[in-house]
């Protein structure tokens, strides 16, 4: 079924985000085997939810690499290089494949900030970070995410550190002292894990 590497990539993209959406749509669900009550599971619920969140933001990780491997990969013709540089793999991509990623990103940075002003009461201040309540966040350009991607990838399961500034891609978002989980409503509106990895495809046909 899996016959080549780029088949194999494809198939784990896929897999990594459907497991990020299931993540999503399952936020506020406890299972009946870890809560005997109503009262119980709404005690659990709040470290059910974080946890569910930071799987899904190392899975959009995931997504993020292995689509810039697909677009590489196709554009070069040869398997992509087995290592988490995707910033130096980003940068060998052509012209048109850069400046559509560009574009897709630079519309999840805005539809983010405008979701967070209208859905969460928040507000950009002057020098364009997102403050709610008494949170601030300063989202990642695209050179910022390609870069931090990899010590995603690389030490976030062991470590959980979330580094530089706040993710556009995912339902977590973070400042200097705090770590802030987007609501459902919010979190479902993200798109551009999957439109990059459906770009990516569209590319083998």
């Amino acid at each position: 079924m899996l016959q080549t590497d780029l088949d194999r990539k494809i198939f784990m993209a896929q897999s990594f985000l459907d497991s990020a959406i299931f993540h999503e749509k399952t936020l506020n669900y406890v299972p009946k085997d870890m809560a005997a009550t109503p009262e119980e599971a709404n005690e659990k619920l709040p470290d059910i939810r974080i946890k569910r969140k930071v799987v899904t933001h190392f899975l959009y990780a995931m997504v993020f690499e292995l689509s810039i491997k697909i677009i590489w990969g196709i554009e070069q013709k040869m398997d992509a290089p087995y290592h988490h540089n995707i910033w130096s793999i980003y940068k060998q991509l052509s012209q048109g494949s850069q400046q559509k990623i560009s574009d897709m990103y630079s519309k999840q940075v805005h539809n983010t900030k405008n979701l967070l002003i209208s859905q969460c009461n928040g507000q950009i201040d002057t020098e364009g970070k997102i403050k709610i309540l008494n949170l601030t966040f300063d989202l990642q350009s695209l050179e910022d995410a390609l870069k931090v991607n990899e010590q995603v990838v690389k030490n976030f399961k062991y470590d959980v550190q979330f580094n530089g500034k706040s993710s556009a891609l995912c339902s977590v978002m973070w400042g200097d002292r705090e770590i802030w989980a987007m609501p459902k409503a919010v979190a479902n509106a993200i798109t551009f894990p999957k439109a990059l990895l459906e770009y990516a495809i569209s590319l083998k046909t």
